[in-house]
């Protein structure tokens, strides 16, 4: 979606130096962008990772397929989504997929994302989540996590060969008192989508 950043007219008169304000990188401003920007972690997760999925689908002329969720259950305690779009190589993960806000989808309005944020949302209810991108014949499996000082990382923990289609797989365990809650959240969340997930 593109971002709505209109040209302005400034006039300055008799000022002195100016200066643009910053964000500092450090822990504090990714909790607050990763942790304490969601009133409702559960659904924000299942809308954000969902939106995302399908903005890869579209991305990759496969939106008509649906991408595939796992809600989380007695048995397997995870939830997860698998999209079919792309995938992300290496160097995307280490550079747009770990940026805040960077993102490949801010030059159409194609796209429903444009800040780069939702991908880091389930740092909302988590301390530490797997990626696992497929990509031209290849899994890179990841490990995001708060590393010692509270900034998020990611790890590369395996590269194998896969004749899986591409496409990104996001895997989050989930606490047994959350189950219903992520049940809840995929309901109202899927009820706008014009391709339901599987």
């Amino acid at each position: 979606m593109k971002p709505n950043t209109e040209q302005r007219d400034v006039s300055r008169h008799g000022i002195g130096r100016e200066s643009t304000f910053k964000i500092a990188a450090n822990a504090q401003a990714f909790d607050i962008l990763s942790s304490k920007l969601y009133t409702d972690p559960k659904l924000a997760i299942v809308r954000e990772l969902s939106t995302n999925a399908y903005d890869a689908q579209v991305e990759a002329g496969t939106h008509e397929k649906p991408f595939k969720v796992h809600l989380p259950n007695d048995f397997e305690a995870y939830f997860s989504i698998r999209d079919f779009g792309t995938g992300l190589s290496p160097e995307a993960v280490e550079t747009i997929y770990t940026t805040y806000f960077a993102s490949t989808r801010n030059e159409s309005d194609e796209y429903t994302g444009a800040l780069g944020l939702g991908s880091k949302s389930p740092f909302s209810y988590t301390e530490q989540f797997t990626v696992t991108s497929y990509h031209n014949g290849r899994a890179y499996t990841y490990s995001a996590f708060k590393a010692e000082n509270g900034s998020p990382s990611i790890a590369l923990m395996s590269d194998q060969p896969t004749s899986e289609p591409n496409g990104v797989e996001i895997r989050i365990n989930i606490h047994s008192r959350d189950f219903w809650d992520f049940e809840k959240a995929a309901r109202k969340v899927y009820r706008f989508f014009p391709v339901k997930p599987e």
